[in-house]
């Protein structure tokens, strides 16, 4: 641990990847979905960010509430009510209007999330029409992609990622992995990243890894920072979706969230990095693309 670095000094510390569930009767679940999740409040919320020391935090809509993005967007309001801030990855349709952009930007969304791994099975034709789609509507004011994809179909859509008008996140370590950095595919990852126009989110680090503390990931990390400093961000995955088979059924059985410590995931990365590359990944790089100031 980087003694001079710890956590509870930094300012404006942001968890770039939460979820906001629930209560399930003010905000219902989407009757097809992966899994069925317990409750995760905005309160819930609070409390973790409270605990861990996070200053602000981006409130990323989840599969299983569809198109409806109250939830989150309440979520931010309670944030601000409580001293902290938040901003807003949505879901939206393509018929969206440029007066719902308006608002909704006027509330803190600043990006749009493609999520093609929590139900899986999507065509490339598919995904490039849900990137193209998300892409038009983020450029009205200038908000990111965000692309939950595995590395095989980032490497797919290169070409328009790379070409995209607008700035495009991989969530979740970009689905790379910490035994093979050196496969075609990953390679894909790393040259795009390499580009400048892409992020990486170093988030669900049980994703790429059975153990979200495995040491490996500290190689992972640094290899991508080393690569592009400037667009890395961290996000814990609170409150660690439980696991599912990615397959959408009928309004399946409740599961657990995972029980990882949330606090110990922050404080990872301070194990990651030095102490300036730490507060650029976990301050000022997500100030610059979530557009927050203060």
């Amino acid at each position: 641990m980087n003694t001079i670095s710890q956590p509870s000094i930094l300012r404006g510390v942001c968890d770039c990847h939460v979820h906001v569930i629930g209560p399930h009767d003010q905000y219902p679940l989407v009757p097809m979905r992966s899994y069925t999740p317990m409750h995760a409040t905005a309160t819930d919320l609070v409390a973790m960010m409270r605990r861990s020391g996070v200053d602000r935090a981006v409130v990323v809509q989840p599969s299983v509430l569809g198109l409806d993005n109250r939830c989150s967007l309440d979520a931010l309001e309670h944030l601000a009510s409580q001293g902290l801030q938040g901003r807003a990855v949505a879901v939206l349709p393509d018929t969206t209007s440029a007066s719902e952009l308006d608002d909704l930007h006027r509330a803190g969304v600043r990006g749009l999330r493609v999520n093609l791994q929590s139900n899986a099975g999507a065509s490339l034709t598919q995904a490039r029409e849900a990137l193209q789609s998300a892409i038009r509507l983020c450029e009205r004011h200038a908000w990111h992609v965000q692309l939950f994809v595995d590395r095989q179909m980032v490497q797919a859509l290169a070409t328009d990622i790379e070409t995209a008008p607008v700035k495009v996140v991989l969530d979740h370590f970009a689905g790379l992995s910490v035994s093979e950095c050196d496969d075609e595919s990953s390679l894909a990852v790393l040259r795009l990243f390499g580009s400048g126009n892409t992020y990486i989110k170093l988030s669900g680090n049980y994703r790429v890894t059975d153990d979200a503390f495995d040491l490996n990931l500290a190689d992972l990390a640094r290899r991508l920072a080393i690569i592009n400093p400037e667009n890395l961000v961290w996000g814990s995955d609170w409150p660690h979706t439980p696991k599912h088979a990615g397959q959408a059924e009928h309004h399946p059985t409740i599961k657990a969230y995972r029980e990882i410590d949330t606090h110990r995931l922050f404080r990872t990365v301070f194990d990651w990095f030095e102490p300036p590359l730490a507060q650029r990944v976990l301050v000022h790089n997500p100030a610059r693309l979530y557009d927050f100031s203060g």
